[in-house]
């Protein structure tokens, strides 16, 4: 059981954090995917309830254009099948993320035009990523996938490799 989506969209804006705003730049997870620190997957922003981590290798991270990328392997336990099941139906399809500011050029405030504050995150160590029904940032998705589907995904690249060998040969 796989889940996979992004945990945060580049240039996208959060709901009213209380006051404010933010905006994640590209690039602002760089620093945590480069010096390879720990971070977990859990449900909700509970670390009673872990789903995976980069140590042990279930949880692979990566910035792409859109942001965040993640590909989570959900554990074999009823809170595994649970969130598998919940993120299949649609429930939850959203996800969040909690982090620590790198230092003051880590981010960056700004009154907008229309008199709204606004932070940019710049540069952040990132601790968790979770899945979540309520997320602060609209634009993060969630998908659920299966063994099935990754076989299956793996057969079509296979076959588009063999099918373009095949014309360039011709």
């Amino acid at each position: 059981m796989k889940i996979t989506g992004h945990a945060a969209v580049f240039n996208s804006r959060s709901v009213d954090l209380g006051g404010f705003r933010e905006i994640i730049a590209p690039g602002a997870f760089a620093r945590t995917l480069r010096d390879g620190h720990p971070v977990f997957a859990v449900h909700h922003h509970s670390m009673a309830d872990v789903l995976g981590s980069t140590r042990s290798g279930t949880l692979k991270l990566s910035e792409d254009s859109r942001g965040l990328h993640f590909d989570l392997a959900l554990p074999d336990s009823s809170l595994g099948r649970d969130i598998h099941e919940l993120v299949r139906r649609g429930d939850l399809a959203s996800m969040s993320f909690s982090f620590f500011i790198n230092g003051a050029a880590g981010e960056k405030w700004r009154e907008t035009s229309s008199g709204e504050i606004e932070r940019t995150l710049i540069d952040v160590s990132l601790v968790e990523i979770s899945t979540v029904a309520l997320p602060a940032y609209p634009a993060s998705t969630v998908s659920a996938r299966t063994a099935t589907h990754d076989n299956q995904a793996a057969r079509n690249r296979m076959l588009r490799r063999f099918m373009a060998s095949r014309l360039e040969a011709a």
